[in-house]
């Protein structure tokens, strides 16, 4: 036992003389001794580890395995001259492709080759030396290459051109004539009474001969001068060169010659007139008086007898056309009752309407109407109006114009479905002439049924109130546009009248048969807003004469615009 411990406590001491100097002299492990713990392998694109632990310290050591990359097997697809090849490659490890594309290589051409002549074509015969292609050219002649000698004419000498060609020696020549002399003129001019000189000289070779110039004579230009009713008249002769001049050829005054008598100043019922029977040629006149005009009883006088004479004439329709504008003639109260026709507003043309009729035989009120036509009365400016299925009509020279306002209203059922035909052609021709004018005019909002008309009032009505939406939206069944004869164009604000377009359509539209339904300042009367944009189509007649009298079609036919 005793043994046992001094040995124990020998070897004790040993290791404290032998190890403990020996871990402060390496305090760091240097992995002598390892073990492999995991290995991670690496991929053709990604590399790999393996990793072990020091079997002395226990740390884990990594240790890197590179990618190998990859290892392509290639297959080759051979090119051809026309068609291309290619190149696959196949990794063995990783299955990764990938594709080049070859090119085809293009013929590779053996060329035999006879050239042409001046006058007969070559050829190119060509043939490949991989696939055997074999093509065929033909080298048109050039035709000769003519180089020319030249001696030159003269005046006088004919000359001579030979021509041989660069490439054959082929030749031929032409004989030249002679030119012939080329003389510049120098003249002194001659006058009415002196005579020239022209003088003529060859600018190529000198020669040269000359000639008097007679003198021309006086060449007389007769300027007439009329007689008149109280002064003669003569003949002036004046030479067109300013050489000379006289006066000869007089003529005796006309005296004058009067026509018949005309009336100057018609005579009234209040002042006398005047008759004259004037000169034909000058305005002297012969004028005598004229009694002042009187008439019968009015007990024998019918309606419309405004001269009051017993009978009706085409001259009391003047007459009560005139009372009617402002103009009375002198007459007195008895002759204006008699224009008053139909004893209602006052004398109108109208009442010179009903005369007229008188007249010429025909019941005073009732026009002639159309077959279907229903006479409805006249408008203040005389016009018949007229209705039809439901439709009102003014009657004029201009046929049957056709009415939707807020006055006349069109039935619910009435529906042409679109622009009318004669309307869609007169608004192309208007595009084309605007087009020429570099201006661009289109439809915007044409023809609209009774029921989208009925929608869109009730919205503008719910946004702004009925007062406000009747300024500018017609309730349903009023709108022109159910008439499939108005359109809305370009845009639906009043800058638009200061638009190079607006201004293009309020000058022209008229001679293309439309206007503008709703001018300026006239709203009082139609209803509606100033409205650039909407035109209306009447026919090219009607829309000049609507146009040319600066009126609304309401002020033109004397109709009315109110909501009953």
């Amino acid at each position: 036992m005793k043994r046992t411990v001094i040995s124990l406590i020998t070897a004790l001491l040993l290791a404290a003389l032998f190890c403990l100097p020996a871990a402060a002299e390496e305090p760091a492990c240097e992995h002598g001794v390892k073990t492999l713990i995991t290995v991670a392998e690496p991929t053709c694109t990604e590399p790999g580890e393996e990793l072990y632990r020091c079997e002395i310290c226990g740390a884990d050591v990594h240790v890197p395995l590179p990618a190998p990359g990859h290892d392509y097997e290639e297959t080759l697809l051979e090119p051809t001259c026309t068609e291309p090849g290619g190149l696959l490659k196949v990794c063995r490890r990783c299955g990764d492709e990938v594709n080049e594309d070859l090119p085809a290589l293009g013929h590779d051409y053996a060329v035999a080759q006879i050239d042409p002549t001046c006058t007969e074509p070559g050829s190119i015969h060509k043939v490949c030396n991989r696939c055997f292609d074999v093509q065929d050219e033909v080298l048109p002649a050039p035709g000769h290459d003519y180089i020319k000698t030249e001696q030159p004419p003269t005046c006088l000498l004919p000359g001579r051109a030979d021509y041989r060609c660069s490439r054959c020696s082929d030749s031929y020549g032409e004989d030249l004539p002679a030119l012939g002399h080329d003389y510049v003129k120098t003249e002194t001019a001659p006058t009415c009474l002196l005579p020239g000189r022209a003088d003529y000289r060859c600018s190529r070779c000198e020669d040269s001969y000359g000639e008097d110039l007679p003198a021309l004579g006086h060449e007389y230009q007769k300027t007439v001068v009329e007689p008149t009713c109280t002064a003669g008249g003569w003949t002036r002769y004046v030479c067109v060169r300013g050489d000379d001049a006289y006066t000869g050829d007089p003529t005796s005054a006309l005296g004058h010659t009067y026509g018949d008598w005309t009336v100057t100043i018609p005579p009234t019922y209040r002042a006398p007139g005047e008759e004259a029977r004037f000169c034909i040629r000058c305005a002297d006149a012969i004028r005598r008086g004229l009694a002042q005009l009187t008439h019968l009883a009015a007990s024998l006088c019918k309606e419309g007898d405004a001269d009051m004479d017993g009978t009706v004439t085409a001259a009391d329709a003047r007459l009560i056309l005139r009372i009617a504008v402002g103009f009375d003639d002198g007459l007195d109260k008895e002759q204006h009752g008699k224009a008053d026709f139909d004893g209602k507003e006052g004398v109108t043309a109208a009442d010179a309407r009903y005369a007229l009729r008188v007249a010429v035989g025909m019941d005073p009120y009732a026009p002639t109407l159309k077959p279907g036509y229903t006479f409805l009365g006249y408008t203040a400016k005389g016009y018949a109006l007229a209705k039809k299925d439901g439709l009102t009509y003014v009657v004029s020279s201009y046929g049957y114009t056709l009415i939707a306002n807020k006055t006349y209203s069109l039935p619910s059922t009435y529906a042409p479905g679109d622009l009318t035909p004669e309307c869609r052609a007169a608004f192309n021709e208007l595009v084309s002439a605007a087009a020429r004018d570099n201006v661009n005019i289109f439809v915007v909002s044409g023809y609209r049924s009774y029921s989208l008309q009925a929608s869109l009032y009730q919205r503008y009505a719910a946004k702004d109130g009925y007062a406000a939406a009747d300024t500018y939206s017609a309730r349903p069944g009023h709108s022109e546009h159910q008439t499939g004869l108005a359109m809305d164009v370009n845009s639906l604000s009043s800058s638009f009248a200061d638009t190079r377009e607006g201004r293009w359509l309020a000058a022209n539209a008229w001679k293309y048969g439309f206007i503008i339904r709703y001018p300026l300042s006239k709203q009082s009367i139609t209803g509606y807003i100033y409205e650039p944009w909407h035109i209306r189509y009447l026919g090219k007649s009607l829309a000049a004469a609507v146009y040319q009298s600066g009126l609304c079609l309401e002020e033109f036919f004397g109709i009315t615009s109110v909501y009953q």
